[in-house]
């Protein structure tokens, strides 16, 4: 006869054994046919569209022969393809924007991240906007939305902190996201009309001139002293609107050199589940001729991202 306590054991791993199932996602299988057409779309959509054509023809005879080969024989799943030849491609590439995505998990086809951290979904990921003793502004931003409201926020929350004397943005865990909105806030510092960048097409040729806008009620942030504090984790657009103001000599960044992600980055479907984000335009800075993209931006001043909101506190002070 069978306990009290084991009868209670069993029926947990009865329990666990019938709902376990349904917290694992299952992998979607996939035919040896199916991995080399994938393989032959991707590679016909780097030969159209990646941004550095010589690139994009060296990471595509990897493709190949490591398919030719055989050396992705066991890949046997969608799940386990975008994966594996994602990290082939990045790895071959030295391009942290080039990457595979799931169409079924992100929604759709589309370039922009799927998040699911709160902080980068609530308020359009503006944390803060406060003043710090000796009326010094402070900006926490942990992504650049791709959003109207997310321009109205970030407007919201300069002009509230244009009647301090310095001004700090924290962008140490802030990830990528639109360069419009990156324009957008970057407006509020220059004067209308400055030229911000240049974005070049993949055969090097301008395809646009970015530059700042006209934002009422800025009038006070132009002439403020202004620290962008940033971790080596800063990438993409973050480390646009760090680059920029940074080498139009308008702010002080502080804490470690960033990524190094610096192209634009669209999305285009290989099938009927999976498409690629792939880097198609590259912003060139019309200072330095040239960005950031595989080197990152460095820092003016060089410190432990923990320690850059104490360093630009530090270097307010004095210029208070």
């Amino acid at each position: 006869m069978i306990s009290l306590l084991k009868r209670q054991r069993l029926a947990l791993v009865l329990l666990v054994a019938v709902v376990f199932p349904f917290f694992v996602q299952a992998n979607t299988p996939l035919s040896p046919a199916e991995r080399a057409a994938s393989i032959d779309g991707i590679v016909h959509i780097l030969n159209q569209q990646y941004v550095f054509p010589d690139t994009a023809l060296k990471v595509s005879e990897v493709l190949l022969q490591q398919e030719q080969s055989g050396a992705l024989a066991d890949i046997t799943s969608q799940e386990q393809f975008a994966d594996k030849v994602g990290d082939l491609m990045r790895q071959y590439s030295g391009d942290g924007h080039l990457n595979l995505a799931l169409i079924a998990e992100q929604g759709g086809v589309s370039h922009r991240l799927k998040e699911t951290e709160e902080r980068k979904i609530n308020n359009f990921a503006f944390e803060q906007a406060r003043i710090l003793p000796g009326n010094i502004g402070y900006l926490k931003l942990h992504k650049f939305w791709q959003a109207e409201e997310a321009h109205k926020v970030g407007h919201a929350a300069l002009v509230f902190l244009s009647h301090s004397d310095h001004i700090i943005i924290d962008l140490r865990d802030s990830g990528g996201g639109s360069p419009e909105l990156v324009q957008y806030l970057i407006s509020h510092f220059v004067p209308e009309g400055t030229l911000l960048w240049d974005l070049l097409d993949r055969s090097s040729k301008s395809t646009d001139q970015i530059r700042s806008l006209a934002v009422p009620d800025s009038e006070l942030l132009k002439t403020k002293p202004l620290y962008i504090l940033q971790s080596e984790e800063l990438v993409s657009a973050g480390e646009v609107f760090s680059y920029t103001l940074q080498q139009l000599g308008r702010a002080v960044v502080i804490g470690q050199t960033s990524a190094g992600l610096a192209h634009y980055t669209g999305a285009a479907q290989v099938n009927d589940w999976l498409f690629v984000r792939i880097p198609m335009f590259r912003p060139v800075n019309p200072v330095t001729g040239t960005n950031f993209e595989g080197v990152g931006v460095e820092p003016n001043i060089t410190v432990s991202s923990e320690m850059a909101l104490y360093t630009a506190l530090r270097l307010a002070n004095k210029g208070s």
